[in-house]
């Protein structure tokens, strides 16, 4: 088969997809006609040309439908006519009842702009849930579909929320909305990798310190009053903090004093 015309075979969770590409195929080869009822048969005597060329129709169209099925589908497609096995693969694969429509509703609502998704992604699914209800007779209205493209938005989007307010009825369409949209996911990404570049050329050396390890891990630590180690001058532990026990002085002070004594006896000598 021509790469052109594969696309996944139906299975028992891809039947609205794979009934958009069947159509496409079978327009292509003239043969929705005769899958969907629109041409019946001519009548007539079976030798007769009409006839013949209908059966040879039916049989094309029926071909087509077993190659695009997958195994465990094949149980549906016995009956020789093939507009017969597309009612039954509708009935079997779509349901129409109120549970149904109440479950596509609330996915349907509960859909969110993922920050990995492009918005042409988040727009997609949109209209790809949209359409569900649709195949079961729930038509939903541009408000309905606006109301649910713009109600889970990240909190970036609220400038873009409240211009809403500000647009004109007859501007207020759900293609103009879109358009406005993707206008402004343009605008937040873009200026995404420059704010992150800015994140990322500030110093460590505030996080390192601002760190809770950091300032917890007191081993490191020393007191600058009294020199030692394992705390900081504010806690109790340090001895210059107790007024009845004159506080040590620093060993780096100490060491600095030392030195120059001992600078002092060189010059002496």
């Amino acid at each position: 088969m021509p790469a052109e015309n594969q696309f996944n075979k139906l299975t028992d969770g891809n039947y609205f997809e794979w009934k958009i590409y069947m159509e496409a195929l079978l327009i292509r080869k003239n043969l929705l006609e005769v899958v969907n009822g629109t041409k019946r048969h001519p009548g007539g005597t079976e030798c007769s040309k009409k006839v013949q060329e209908f059966y040879h129709k039916q049989a094309e169209a029926h071909a087509e439908i077993i190659l695009h099925v997958t195994l465990s589908q094949l149980a549906h497609c016995h009956n020789a006519d093939p507009m017969i096995i597309w009612n039954d693969l509708a009935t079997i694969h779509s349901s129409h009842g109120h549970s149904t429509i109440i479950a596509l509703c609330c996915h349907f609502h509960r859909l969110r702009l993922d920050r990995a998704k492009s918005m042409s992604a988040y727009i997609a699914c949109i209209r790809h849930l949209t359409f569900l209800p649709e195949e079961a007779n729930v038509p939903m209205s541009e408000d309905d579909i606006i109301l649910g493209i713009t109600s889970r938005l990240a909190h970036l989007y609220d400038s873009f929320l409240i211009s809403l307010d500000a647009t004109a009825n007859s501007d207020y369409t759900l293609n103009n909305v879109i358009a406005r949209l993707v206008n402004e996911y343009q605008h937040q990404y873009q200026s995404q990798p420059h704010s992150q570049s800015n994140k990322n050329s500030q110093p460590n050396e505030a996080i390192l310190v601002s760190s809770p390890s950091s300032r917890n891990n007191l081993a490191h630590i020393t007191c600058f009053a009294c020199g030692q180690k394992g705390y900081f001058h504010s806690s109790p532990n340090c001895p210059s903090r107790n007024k009845s026990s004159p506080a040590p002085e620093p060993k780096d002070t100490m060491h600095f004093l030392e030195s120059i004594e001992v600078d002092k006896e060189d010059e002496v000598f």
